[in-house]
């Protein structure tokens, strides 16, 4: 089944300042993971043309060590204003095959994004707060709903804490890291 992810992102001004803001709001620490992500693209179905993403992702549990692999295919974009998107994603038990079976399919890995990520959850919400390698400090904000319609009312409480935070619509980017970091090394990456 189909899920459409609602997100908003923004670059952070003090990272320490904005943990302490969410769990003064009642969110609450659920992980710390570094994610790895490889991003795919390929000449006969250009992700990028499309506004789509292609990636695998390994996440290693900073407390734990335990680590896991994903696939995920993100759709375009849905509006100008936030980063959601329908979202497919499924774990996989065989990175290097994984990668095989996508290389063999004539999809090449184009560049890899690397992040600290802490996890916080309140209610439906997840704040994200990353250490994006060559890139600085962020906050995702998202909520994973079952149908396109909730979108406006999950992005109006967004914004709700936003201005909490410190934080306008207006700042947020639509811009993926992965599409950050060629405009920070002025490099093309695809």
């Amino acid at each position: 089944m189909d899920q459409f992810e609602i997100e908003v992102k923004l670059p952070l001004k003090n990272l320490k300042e904005t943990l302490k803001l969410l769990t003064d709001q009642g969110f609450h620490e659920t992980a710390e993971i570094r994610e790895e992500d490889t991003y795919f693209n390929s000449i006969y179905h250009d992700v990028k043309k499309r506004d789509e993403a292609l990636r695998i992702r390994t996440s290693t549990d900073c407390r734990s060590g335990i680590y896991k692999t994903q696939i995920n295919f993100k759709g375009p974009k849905l509006d100008k204003v936030s980063m959601s998107r329908m979202e497919l994603e499924t774990e996989v038990s065989d990175t290097e095959v994984l990668k095989n079976i996508l290389i063999h399919l004539d999809f090449s890995p184009v560049a890899s994004v690397i992040k600290l990520r802490k996890y916080l959850k309140c209610g439906r919400f997840t704040a994200c707060l990353d250490q994006v390698e060559g890139l600085g400090d962020f906050l995702e904000l998202e909520v994973i709903a079952e149908q396109e319609s909730e979108r406006e009312e999950i992005l109006s409480r967004m914004e709700d804490l936003l201005a909490i935070l410190g934080y306008h619509m207006s700042d947020t980017v639509q811009t993926s890291y992965l599409s950050m970091l060629p405009k920070k090394l002025n490099k093309n990456l695809f």
